[in-house]
């Protein structure tokens, strides 16, 4: 890190393209440097990520509630940031408790277990899409070269044990729906009967929220804009990395998007500090890149902080045109 920090920071003409770039005090060399169209079109890019997740909601609540795009925008502005910025994943339940809300749908607010149902399915089928990926690329990849670095893999296949056996857990809860609620009832009800109550209430709600599995159509739509928006994080990556000089290939990009999905499976610190980078870096060596150098460890730290700086843009813009809407609202 020192390496990092330990110069002066300049902008200017490097090698024939406007850059940003980090000149040694001693010795004055360029420790790393970024070309900065790069992080203009990292910006943009992340804008229609944002605009991806905000759509893909639609089929998920479609089954249940007719949800306006604008509300989806705004809520789902505010929750992205919510997940980013607190600790533990707390921000998933951030999104469900916005549209509990009256006025949210053209039809009444979505009940609470239905609308964390349907975040539930979305990390779910996420988890298993971009664990196929990470499987997807390793084949590429020498066995002797991933032999050298077996976390990769070896968290490959935690992902696929964890995603695959909560959509089973998810499809076993629907399917046997009495079963489920019964057992709690007997459960929780000899202990807490009022809990109980509450419980199977809200467990209801959501084995109601996975009515979305009955629907072949929704389903499809989910998963075509899934693939478009994991698509779409690769380019992202790829264009920034080599914004930074990191020669890696596509392959390489949406191995660095795969594995932070699956590190993001472990409980965060705030803001993804320290994890966050961790991961994008982590299968970079599998394309002979090092990832503990100044060029590698700037180019991670500029990752989280582009798409910090998105997910807070965003989210207090929706935090403001939300407050907006509620005060017009009640106004009229």
């Amino acid at each position: 890190m020192e390496k990092l920090f330990g110069g002066t920071l300049r902008l200017g003409d490097l090698h024939g393209t406007f850059c940003a770039y980090l000149q040694d005090k001693d010795a004055g060399i360029v420790l790393w440097s970024v070309k900065l169209w790069s992080l203009g079109a990292y910006f943009l890019i992340l804008s229609a990520i944002h605009w991806m997740r905000v759509l893909r909601q639609k089929p998920l609540l479609a089954p249940y509630a007719d949800v306006p795009l604008a509300e989806l925008n705004r809520t789902g502005a505010i929750g992205f940031m919510s997940v980013f910025l607190l600790p533990l994943r707390l921000g998933e339940f951030v999104r469900p408790l916005l549209l509990t809300r009256e006025g949210t749908t053209r039809n009444g607010g979505v009940p609470f277990g239905a609308s964390l149902a349907s975040v539930a399915l979305e990390r779910v089928l996420d988890g298993l899409l971009v664990s196929g990926l990470l499987f997807t690329v390793l084949v590429g990849v020498p066995a002797e070269t991933i032999e050298r670095f077996p976390q990769v893999q070896i968290g490959a296949w935690a992902a696929l044990g964890v995603f695959g056996g909560a959509l089973v857990a998810l499809g076993c809860t629907f399917l046997a729906r009495e079963w489920t609620v019964n057992t709690t009832h007997k459960v929780i009800g000899k202990i807490a009967p009022g809990v109980a109550d509450k419980l199977i209430g809200l467990l209801t709600a959501f084995v109601d929220g996975l009515k979305l599995l009955q629907s072949p159509w929704h389903v499809a739509q989910f998963l075509g804009l899934t693939f478009v928006y994991w698509a779409i994080n690769g380019i992202g990556i790829y264009t920034i990395a080599h914004g930074f000089g990191i020669d890696i290939p596509m392959a390489g990009a949406y191995a660095m998007v795969a594995c932070v999905v699956v590190g993001m499976m472990i409980p965060n610190s705030p803001g993804n500090v320290g994890s966050f980078w961790y991961f994008l870096l982590l299968p970079v060596g599998l394309w002979g890149v090092r990832s503990d150098t100044p060029t590698a460890i700037a180019f991670g730290l500029g990752v989280w902080l582009m798409q910090t700086l998105q997910v807070v843009a965003f989210g207090l813009w929706g935090s403001w045109a939300d407050g907006r809407v509620r005060r017009l609202e009640r106004a009229n």
